[in-house]
């Protein structure tokens, strides 16, 4: 584990076994691309977590389950010519589970909700202004749109099939 922040930890290892269980380059890509920042995925995005992912996961938890929770342990996974080996504590294999699918109850709206109290958040209008003025007049509008969106899509791309919140 070379970060003692589980949510990078799980962040990483989740990027690096997209492209693993992906054949598809563009759309390994693009999937990777929505996981690390969009707020929102589209359902393609979310199976890859929950039907390609999290089994590879959930293998490797259901082998650990008499270990102890601090002990160090390495899982390598081969696809053809490509590997992917990933050493964690068995409390974060445990924890990276949850890492692959989106809480139960919240919905899209919640979702867009919590993520605009955040980044639109009046008290840091002062923030983002200075940050914002250090931007070309292109990169403020983009950066706006993000904000307020928060989809990493070009200008014009439809932003219906973003329904699911992102884990």
């Amino acid at each position: 584990m070379n970060d003692r922040d589980l949510d990078i930890v799980a962040r990483n290892a989740i990027l690096l076994l997209i492209p693993l269980v992906v054949e598809d380059f563009d759309a390994s890509a693009d999937c990777i691309i929505h996981v690390w920042y969009s707020a929102f995925l589209r359902k393609s995005d979310l199976d890859v977590l929950q039907q390609r992912i999290r089994p590879l996961i959930e293998e490797v938890c259901h082998k650990l389950t008499a270990k102890a929770a601090d002990k160090l342990l390495a899982k390598t996974w081969t696809y053809g010519q490509r590997s992917v080996r990933i050493v964690l504590q068995k409390s974060a294999w445990d924890a990276l589970l949850a890492f692959t699918d989106k809480p139960k109850d919240l919905t899209m709206e919640q979702a867009r909700k919590l993520r605009t109290n955040v980044t639109l958040a009046e008290d840091r209008m002062d923030f983002r202004d200075r940050h914002l003025w250090l931007q070309t007049p292109s990169h403020r509008v983009a950066m706006v749109h993000f904000r307020e969106n928060g989809l990493l899509l070009p200008f014009g791309t439809s932003h219906v099939d973003f329904q699911q919140p992102n884990p």
